[in-house]
């Protein structure tokens, strides 16, 4: 007892904060979507019955279990960090994921688990990883490593409040809620609180166990079961907390990260070993039973009952690091003769590196480094999906497209030649020996190449395949980057952009440059008559109205390392390394504003903005979709002109809770689409401005109304059309 009460005249430091701790790690822009990130380790398991939550990396997948054998992933939500601990509860009758790690808690809507919804993310402590989390009512209780202990209110899921911080409990692993006590595990010791008031939790017991590293403890009948990360499981009696009593050690072994108990029995995951089977009739004593080898290391696990031909059979749900990572499902019905019903396994990152991409009629086409070239089809930005893969030797670092035909820079190997004619089956066709081939750009089927000594080539593409590099613009500028907007090229130059008038593209006629950079550039924009160029952590905004003279007339903090600038509509997107992408407003170009991010994307290369979507490539993290929640999505379908004004039925219909809606005008015009109630209260404006005829489609996202019957209205030039659609949540 010394020991203990040395400690406990260590007064517990306790804070308690009104604020809520929200912090926004994106404004106004919102990631929906990744292809070639891969999926990660599995550190944390929820399983309710059939269905199964888990972590992967960064994402929280949910599977169906109902057929063991053959789970089925049925919906995901993508977080800004790895995953640590996730646990289910109910609030209001709603459904929740509390989920920690990072340095954040979430707060994940999973009411209808095919379709999860982000509520709120919590700010809990920076600097360190926040490890584990449990719930009781309507609080939730965190385990935040160096930061301590801490809980908050979740009564309100859209605004978690903190009640109260206990920094003075070491790293705090994992806490586990039994009765009127939380369990904390944290790392020399566990401690025990009484949390009888949840806002005032008092201290009771320490446990010290037989030493080692504390990962989990859990409770059952009395004892506590403490997980030694380094060497096994220690049973202590804690029928009186305040007086902790060691009872024994088991060696389950290196790495014991987790135990959970169903029945009689107690299931424990030990890392390399499996996940190991304990009798626990008498507590005091457990009796091993049986141990299963899972696929991969385990690190948690949770117990979850699926009704195998109408009966129901115990399933162990295990989480699993690498180096196979995924969930595996173990059929313990008889817990002496464990077997593994299935391996959901991770989906593994492709080959190569993500660096520049291109949009073309509802498709990215991504260099990919020594993997070559990607197409992927983004016409579903929440899901992107690869088309096809041509492996072209040499390390591809820019791609455009005309027509049938692909250019893609290579660096040392030139440019080859793809056809994407089927990009189910993408072919190289010819390569063109240039100059090291830094960048790539295009103007209507005029391709231009950022040649290094022998400046920026020109290709004329109406002729592909059979294309050939028609001129050079010769060694007086090292060409390491070149974009184009119709008569106007500017080329990257040993940390200046030097300009030329390409209206004979055969014959360029050098102008004017910006001038030294401050560090330098990978990569910009021309649009109208402005450049803009990222120069590291700043964009700087020229106007080339004359070219002759590029003037700065504004420049912006980006954050980090800006690598490339893209302009869509009224706004130039910066990927910044470590900093992820800017959306910065430049409707007026001498007065620029940032008026979104999204942080913490790594290693972001290059982006493209189509419409409300920003496409983003990420290097190892593949190509990510993001949306810029101030512009709506209206995309036109290229090629088509209509006869008449035409709405056509929205699809799916019924639907839950996205739907597409498609028009047609013959004419050029102010088109506006709204939605409406039955009782004809506007809810949602889709389009609002001028559009040249065509065919568009526009997304509508019903996520935050209630289900029934709502009108869509087409009004273009003084004609009105409407239509009905069905939400069923």
């Amino acid at each position: 007892m010394k020991t203990f009460t040395l400690f406990a005249t260590v007064l517990l430091v306790m804070i308690v904060s009104g604020t809520n701790g929200l912090a926004q790690e994106s404004n106004n822009i919102t990631l929906i979507g990744n292809y070639g990130k891969g999926e990660g380790e599995s550190k944390g398991v929820f399983a309710a019955g059939s269905v199964v939550y888990y972590g992967l990396g960064n994402k929280i997948q949910i599977a169906s279990f109902t057929n063991p054998s053959s789970p089925v992933k049925i919906g995901s939500v993508i977080l800004s960090d790895v995953v640590e601990d996730l646990v289910r509860t109910s609030i209001s009758s709603t459904q929740y994921l509390v989920v920690s790690g990072g340095t954040k808690m979430w707060m994940i809507n999973v009411q209808n688990p095919t379709t999860p919804s982000l509520t709120a993310t919590v700010e809990v402590a920076s600097g360190t990883t926040i490890e584990g989390i449990a719930t009781s009512g309507t609080y939730a209780y965190v385990a935040a490593g160096g930061a301590g202990f801490k809980v908050y209110n979740i009564a309100t899921p859209s605004s978690p409040s903190l009640v109260i911080s206990i920094d003075s409990l070491e790293y705090c692993e994992s806490v586990v809620i039994s009765g009127q006590y939380a369990y904390i595990a944290a790392g020399s010791r566990s401690h025990i609180l009484d949390i009888t008031n949840p806002a005032a939790p008092t201290y009771v017991g320490r446990i010290d166990g037989y030493g080692g590293y504390h990962q989990y403890l859990n409770v059952r009948s009395g004892y506590a079961y403490v997980c030694n990360y380094d060497a096994g499981l220690a049973v202590v009696n804690i029928t009186n907390p305040a007086n902790p009593v060691n009872v024994m050690e088991i060696p389950t072994g290196f790495r014991t990260a987790r135990i959970i108990f169903d029945g009689n029995y107690g299931y424990i995951a030990v890392g390399d070993t499996g996940v190991m089977i304990y009798n626990v009739v008498n507590p005091a004593a457990p009796v091993f039973t049986s141990k299963i080898k899972t696929t991969g290391r385990a690190a948690s696990l949770y117990y979850g009952a699926v009704s195998v031909g109408g009966t129901p059979t115990g399933h162990i749900f295990v989480a699993n690091r690498n180096p196979a990572p995924g969930v595996s499902a173990i059929n313990v019905s008889n817990p002496s003769s464990p077997t593994t019903s299935s391996f959901l396994a991770a989906v593994a990152a492709p080959s190569g590196s993500a660096y520049l991409p291109f949009y073309a009629n509802g498709k990215v086409y991504v260099a990919y480094g020594t993997a070559g070239l990607r197409i992927i089809d983004v016409s579903n930005p929440s899901s992107p999906v690869l088309l096809g893969t041509a492996d072209l030797g040499g390390d591809s670092r820019e791609v455009v497209v005309s027509g049938n035909y692909a250019y893609v820079a290579a660096r040392d190997s030139g440019v080859y030649i793809v056809d994407v004619s089927n990009p189910a089956s993408p072919v190289k066709v010819k390569t063109l020996k240039t100059p090291r081939a830094r960048g790539i750009a295009i103007s209507g089927t005029k391709v231009y190449v950022a040649a290094s000594d022998s400046g920026m080539g020109y290709i004329d593409a109406n002729s592909a395949p059979n294309v050939s590099v028609l001129k050079y613009s010769g060694n007086s500028v090292y060409a390491e980057n070149v974009e184009v907007d119709g008569n106007i090229a500017g080329i990257t130059d040993y940390g200046q952009i030097t300009f030329y008038d390409i209206t004979d593209p055969a014959a360029p006629v050098k102008k004017g440059s910006t001038g030294s950079l401050k560090v330098g550039n990978e990569g910009f924009a021309v649009s109208g008559n402005f450049a803009y160029v990222p120069d590291g952590d700043s964009m700087r905004i020229y106007n080339i109205s004359n070219l002759n003279s590029p003037s700065l007339i504004a420049k912006i903090k980006t954050g980090g390392y800006g690598y490339v600038a893209a302009v869509a509509g009224d706004y130039c997107y910066v990927a910044s390394e470590a900093t992820g992408v800017r959306a910065i407003n430049i409707s007026t170009p001498a007065s620029p504003v940032e008026a979104g991010y999204y942080d913490g994307v790594p290693q972001s290369r290059g982006v493209v903005g189509e419409g409300k979507y920003i496409y983003v490539t990420e290097k190892t993290d593949g190509l990510a979709v993001y949306s810029n929640d101030l512009v709506t999505s209206v995309l036109r379908n290229e090629g088509i002109i209509p006869e008449t004004i035409t709405l056509r039925q929205n699809y799916p219909n019924p639907f839950n809770p996205m739907t597409s809606i498609r028009f047609e005008i013959p004419v050029s015009g102010f088109v506006n689409v709204k939605v409406f109630d039955i009782l004809g209260k506007e809810t949602a404006t889709l389009v609002d401005s001028e559009l040249k005829a065509g065919s568009y489609t526009v997304s509508f996202d019903a996520s935050s109304i209630a289900s029934g019957i709502y009108f869509y209205r087409l009004h273009v030039n003084g004609l009105t059309v409407t239509k009905k659609m069905l939400l069923a949540k």
